[in-house]
Formats: C-alpha cells, sequence, structure tokens
C-alpha cells in the first residue's frame, strides 16, 4: 500500500488566503449587482405608477390623481376646486393602507380610496366594505394588505413622520403607503406666483398646468419619486448631502411626464438664492439640463 501524505500547515494556508482573495473579490461584484437588482426593481415601480398615471390622465379629461385628501370622502376621482378639502399629503394619490392613523385621520387615505389603485392593480384593493367607512387603527388590511410595486427595495427609513428627520425603525412605504410620492416643489412656484390663490385655487391651477403638456419639455418634467428627492431639494443649505437606501450621496428615482424613470444625482436646493422666489426656474436644484420640478415655463 502506498502512503497517502496529508496537507501541510502551510498548503492549507495558502488555501485559505486564496479562498479569502476569491471572497474578497467577489463580495463588492455581488454587492454591486444586488444594488442594480434593486434599482432596477424600483425604476420599474416608477414606469408603472407613470403608466398608470397616463392612462388615469386619458381617463380623466387630462387631469393627473393630483389628490388633496378628499379622496376618502369622494372615493376617488379628478382634482376639482370645488371639492371639500381637509388636507393635503403626497401620498395619497397611489399606495397601501398607512400603519398608523395620521394627524387624526387628516392624511389617512386607506388603499381603496387613493385613485391610481385601480389602474396599479384593479380589481385587487384591500379596503373597507363601505367606502367611506374608516380602517380602525388595529385592522389587518393596515399591515397585511401590500402593494408592491408604491415600495422601493432600498426604503428601510421613512421621513414623512418627523419631516425631515428619520423615523425610528418604520420605512416610508409602511408608515405613509408607499415609497414613491408627487413631488411638488411647484407648489411653492405658484405660492409665490399666485399669493392670492387659495387652497383650493393652487391645487386647481397646479392640476391645470399639468394638463397642459404642450406647455413644457415632459421628459424633463418630474411628476413622482422617492423622498430622498424631496429631502435634498428642499434643503436650507447649498452644500447639504445625504445617503440615501442604496448608499449613495445625493441620488434619487424619479418619475417624468413622459413615463420614463431614472436614478439622477439631485442638487440640493439652499436658500440663500436671491430668486427663489420670484424666478425658480434660475436656480439649478429646481431646474437643470436634466430634470425641472417646478413649471418650468411660467416664469419665462
Amino acid at each position: 500500500m502506498k502512503n497517502r501524505r496529508g496537507f501541510t500547515l502551510i498548503e492549507l494556508l495558502v488555501v485559505i488566503a486564496i479562498i479569502a482573495v476569491l471572497i474578497g473579490v467577489l463580495l463588492p461584484a455581488l454587492g454591486k449587482a444586488r444594488k442594480s437588482a434593486r434599482q432596477a426593481i424600483s425604476l420599474a415601480n416608477i414606469r408603472s405608477i407613470a403608466t398608470a398615471g397616463a392612462t388615469y390622465q386619458s381617463d380623466q379629461k387630462g387631469l393627473l390623481p393630483l389628490t388633496p385628501e378628499w379622496a376618502r370622502m369622494n372615493n376617488g376621482g379628478p382634482a376639482l376646486a370645488s371639492t371639500p378639502l381637509e388636507g393635503w399629503c403626497t401620498w395619497s394619490a397611489w399606495g397601501k393602507n398607512c400603519d398608523r392613523f395620521w394627524y387624526g385621520m387628516a392624511f389617512d387615505v386607506e388603499a381603496v380610496d387613493r385613485p391610481l389603485n385601480n389602474y396599479l392593480s384593479p380589481g385587487s384593493i384591500e379596503g373597507p366594505t363601505l367606502p367611506g367607512a374608516p380602517l380602525q387603527a388595529s385592522a389587518q388590511a393596515r399591515t397585511q394588505y401590500q402593494l408592491p410595486v408604491c415600495r422601493d427595495p432600498s426604503d428601510q427609513v421613512g421621513h414623512q413622520r418627523y419631516w425631515p428627520q428619520p423615523n425610528v425603525g418604520v420605512s416610508c412605504y409602511d408608515d405613509v403607503g408607499t415609497s414613491y410620492q408627487w413631488q411638488a416643489k411647484w407648489w411653492d412656484q405658484l405660492l409665490a406666483k399666485f399669493p392670492g390663490d387659495g387652497f383650493a385655487q393652487r391645487f386647481d391651477r397646479g392640476a391645470r398646468r399639468f394638463k397642459l403638456a404642450d406647455s413644457f419639455i415632459p421628459s424633463r418634467l418630474v411628476w413622482l419619486n422617492d423622498e430622498w428627492a424631496d429631502i435634498i431639494i428642499n434643503s436650507a443649505s447649498d452644500t447639504f448631502t445625504a445617503k440615501n437606501g442604496y448608499d449613495d450621496i445625493n441620488k434619487s428615482i424619479l418619475g417624468f411626464m413622459d413615463g420614463h424613470a431614472a436614478y439622477l444625482s439631485v442638487i440640493p436646493g439652499g436658500s440663500s438664492n436671491p430668486n427663489l422666489a420670484t424666478r425658480p426656474d434660475l436656480i439649478p436644484a429646481f431646474n437643470n439640463e436634466k430634470y425641472t420640478v417646478i413649471f418650468a415655463d411660467l416664469n419665462n
């Protein structure tokens, strides 16, 4: 019989070292691939919402679901200046049920009453038997019903509850029902441009501006985004930085009026620019070569 020689200690250490090197090379690549996969899901989600919005727009004579919190009272429909208003939130147009009562139900819009949901998931929206009956705080539909198209895979901590400070262990999706929200910088623009408008008038004006697709370049106008865009764009510092759920600095998933989505760098807004109130179209944070979050033609 031939003697079998085992591995020496040095040989074992060499093998272990080679394995460690391979792991060190492969892990970053795997992490990058995982990150790209999550971003691809998020971009697809926003494209789906944008497509649903275009269909809704066609059905509602050009109006998008630009909703104040009238949805729970009226069970969806187009934005109208004559509609009674209780409040406004940027997440009320689509998404699942909120995990909690929002400010005494002022912004507690249920999935069944979010107007875009029937376009995102027709015939399967969880909600109360009677549209006007609010969900109880302990209702299972608040936690069990899910709408994956409204969830960014990187969404771990939301900021709506203590805006702009982070929640404690609660994602934006679970807190308000969606990771993606209306971008609303146009509201500040209309407030400065038309100070005589009332609350409902400003919504009506905004809805009609989005309807006039020929008055701007749809491929540049952002109408929905993850909440990082809002945090960065509305920051008071020109040098503000924020790390998003993908561990990137000052980047956000953006959805455009022409239906496409992009993962782009977002510019901090700041508050020192003298054009802030009168010419927001001259501020790069609000209007640049890649995107605009205001009606850029309104001041020209």
